[in-house]
């Protein structure tokens, strides 16, 4: 990420001598997470002021445009969708201040002139919220100011949901759960159930929390016939000067669905949620419809 890290340590060293609690030292610890300011890095420990992680913590998201901030996405189900708030409605303000000065908090200290990047993830952070604080987002409706104040919730306990769209076309939606391994059963018997359907749409836009790649590697087995590429890897062997270089495979696994198959995606789809997609699209086994992901 060409991250200046000497500089983040002359901006951050000096706090630590004025740490005296565990608290404090989280706090500081989170406060350096900015420089990376990518939501795939966080702690395993927070504090109730602590920010919500994104994008699992988050249920808007918000660009700015011509000095203007808008909602360009909401999550289905989620506090702010829930709240009323619309795509497409301009943001004035969030919990009574302006959005601007307020992303100084979230933005890397290491570099003058963030970049697009780096901004995205400060309106991000922004727009989740803190843990212990309600948000108050101030948009304009009909040409007047107008505030809205989303609630907290809850994700779903379901692993997936699937049903028949028509008699051509099956769905099947993946609830958050790519790191449960009993999803694998799951998804293979409401797979089971839809095999003479000519289309299948596998929507990946509910998968923030990401997962693992043994149950990435179990549902793309399902629709291939021989062992295909999935993901390179690569670890550098920096003390000598050399990198560990691998290529992983899918093999094909139970009976294979043979029809057209269409990945749903969006910001929502974190991690290894854009693995599968990528995985997918890579494979050429799949259409990828969607927005932008989440870019973990």
């Amino acid at each position: 990420q060409n991250i200046d890290w000497k500089k983040v340590r002359e901006n951050y060293e000096p706090q630590t001598v004025k740490i005296s609690n565990d608290d404090e030292f989280i706090q500081l610890l989170e406060n350096l997470l900015n420089e990376l300011h990518n939501g795939h890095s966080s702690l395993n420990t927070n504090l109730n002021s602590s920010n919500r992680l994104i994008p699992s913590g988050s249920d808007m998201y918000v660009e700015k445009f011509n000095n203007k901030f808008y909602i360009q996405d909401l999550r289905k189900g989620f506090g702010a969708d829930l709240s009323g708030l619309k795509i497409g409605m301009e943001v004035k303000s969030f919990n009574g201040k302006p959005v601007e000065e307020q992303l100084l908090k979230f933005l890397p200290k290491f570099i003058t002139n963030p970049n697009q990047k780096m901004y995205q993830y400060a309106l991000d952070m922004l727009f989740a919220g803190k843990n212990n604080t309600k948000r108050g987002i101030t948009v304009i409706e009909n040409k007047k100011k107008k505030n809205y104040f989303p609630v907290s919730y809850e994700n779903s306990d379901e692993l997936l949901y699937s049903k028949i769209l028509n008699k051509n076309t099956a769905y099947i939606q993946i609830n958050n759960s790519l790191g449960n391994n009993i999803l694998i059963a799951e998804f293979d018997k409401a797979l089971d159930s839809i095999l003479q359907y000519k289309n299948l749409i596998i929507d990946l836009t509910e998968t923030p929390g990401g997962g693992n790649t043994t149950v990435a590697r179990a549902i793309m087995g399902r629709f291939i016939s021989q062992a295909l590429p999935y993901q390179i890897h690569e670890l550098d062997e920096k003390q000598y000067q050399t990198k560990r270089h691998w290529l992983e495979y899918v093999t094909s696994r139970k009976e294979t669905y043979n029809g057209n198959v269409y990945i749903l995606v969006g910001h929502w789809t974190g991690s290894m949620g854009e693995g599968i997609a990528i995985g997918f699209d890579g494979m050429k086994r799949a259409k990828i419809i969607g927005t932008q992901m989440a870019g973990l």
